[in-house]
């Protein structure tokens, strides 16, 4: 039976021309499926290694929606980053395979939270109760928060961002997923509740029993 495996992209553009419209539609649908991928600017030997320095931060720049992709310049004339580029491909491949600890994850989200901790509108906090990773190449995470819905984008970029940081993940994106989940702590004092409600819901039947016990004896 043939096995499917998710490609790495080399995505080559021309340096000169620079990125175009299709090229960023195109980077976009990659992005979308969640596929490794390496820009690689070819015809750099038109260019001094001012222009090029200029050309690689500039095709950074444009690539802010996808900050992991590795952009990578070459000369298929010259051959320049060609033997450079395989290397590049072991190391991204090896980050896509990546899997990281649940509780060293856990430690460093929750440090990073109080330490650099993201920002909300007021009284619309979304806290990480738990994280973990269920997936690689993609590597795919899914977070347990208090409230889903204030899982906006810029908390979800914060925490992908925190991952990075810590953890590399070079040239591959990252799923990240949110789920609705009660605090432990919360669950415990609604338990609590319900059970205070439910004695004094017994007091009062066996108060009312008492009394109809009354009445039929006189």
């Amino acid at each position: 039976m043939l096995k499917y495996k998710r490609p790495i992209i080399l995505f080559m553009v021309d340096g000169v021309e620079g990125l175009s419209h299709r090229d960023m539609t195109l980077i976009q649908e990659i992005n979308n499926l969640a596929l490794p991928m390496i820009l690689c600017v070819n015809k750099v030997d038109l260019l001094d290694e001012k222009h090029q320095k200029l050309l690689v931060a500039k095709t950074k720049a444009m690539m802010d929606f996808a900050k992991y992709v590795h952009v990578f310049p070459i000369s298929a004339k010259t051959k320049k980053g060609i033997k450079e580029i395989f290397t590049v491909l072991s190391n991204v491949k090896k980050e896509a395979e990546k899997r990281i600890d649940t509780s060293e994850l856990n430690d460093i989200v929750g440090k990073e939270f109080i330490s650099r901790p993201p920002r909300f509108p007021k009284n619309k906090v979304c806290k990480i109760l738990y994280i973990t990773q269920i997936d690689i190449n993609a590597p795919t995470f899914i977070a347990f928060v208090n409230h889903k819905t204030r899982a906006n984008f810029a908390f979800k970029r914060w925490l992908e961002n925190t991952i990075r940081i810590h953890f590399g993940f070079m040239g591959t994106p990252l799923v990240i997923r949110f789920k609705e989940r009660q605090d432990s702590r919360l669950e415990k004092r609604d338990e609590e509740k319900n059970e205070d409600q439910d004695e004094k819901i017994v007091t009062k039947k066996e108060a009312y029993g008492h009394r109809t016990k009354k009445k039929e004896a006189k």
